[in-house]
């Protein structure tokens, strides 16, 4: 009976210090302050974002925080060496316009220790805007003399033909290239790049490339033209093109040199 009553004791000893043992675990929170990011928050990229967390030691335990890292999506973590029981962590970066996505995700992520090795995580997950890019219009000289044809390359256009008895230049998209033909106020309304994607989707998703473009007089002295075309390159590069001019002169011995000038964005 002495055995048993001092193994009971041993027991009941050793349930005491267990109770009395401290395991909380440290708090962190994310940074509520205006011009802090929070969950779900929308950021252009390129715009510069500030974010942060709040932490404490354990109530159980008052035990000292240690250190704070911190990791955004796939990036290499930092990591803040703390002491005391509390800490405000405040921080600053800029997602750059290397991402190709217009829209994307990023999470930024804090993970708190404190002395005797408890932790705790936050999280804020916001997404990634491309804003809008205003659209520079620059101008295009296409040029015909014979067999000497310069400027079109870049569209991917080819000029079929340059004769008074076709009367108007033929341009044909190069293997490979689409060519659409758009109204003529999609010039106009089309003043960034998320619209120019927009137009673009649109036409390949509901148009049917045109064989080619024909309307540019190669007999007269001088014309003007109001005419929005298209190309999408096999690479996926879009140009956006406004023919507005055309000019035919005689070239002595030589023939008729012609020459469509406009605007490309």
């Amino acid at each position: 009976m002495k055995k048993l009553a001092l193994a009971l004791v041993c027991l009941a000893s050793v349930a005491f210090f267990a109770s009395c043992q401290q395991n909380g675990v440290p708090s962190i929170q994310v940074l509520n302050e205006e011009g802090y990011v929070k969950d779900g928050d929308v950021i252009d990229l390129g715009d510069e974002v500030n974010f942060g967390f709040v932490m404490s030691s354990a109530i159980e335990s008052n035990s000292p925080l240690t250190s704070l890292i911190i990791k955004i999506d796939d990036n290499a973590p930092d990591t803040v060496a703390l002491t005391g029981t509390s800490y405000t962590y405040r921080g600053t970066l800029v997602y750059g316009l290397e991402k190709d996505e217009i829209v994307g995700n990023s999470t930024i992520t804090a993970t708190v220790y404190d002395a005797t090795g408890q932790f705790a995580t936050a999280s804020i997950t916001i997404s990634l805007n491309q804003a809008a890019q205003s659209l520079v219009g620059r101008t295009f000289e296409w040029y015909r003399l014979g067999n000497t044809i310069t400027g079109l390359d870049e569209y991917g256009l080819n000029w079929r033909g340059n004769y008074p008895r076709d009367t108007y230049a033929k341009l044909e998209p190069k293997d490979g290239v689409k060519l659409f033909i758009f109204n003529a106020e999609d010039w106009a309304n089309t003043t960034t790049d998320v619209e120019k994607a927009s137009l673009f989707n649109k036409a390949m998703e509901t148009m049917t490339p045109a064989e080619n473009y024909f309307n540019v007089n190669v007999t007269q002295a001088n014309m003007t033209y109001d005419d929005v075309i298209g190309t999408v390159l096999a690479d996926g590069t879009c140009h956006l093109i406004h023919v507005t001019k055309s000019r035919a002169e005689t070239v002595t011995g030589q023939g008729t040199a012609v020459t469509i000038t406009g605007e490309a964005k």
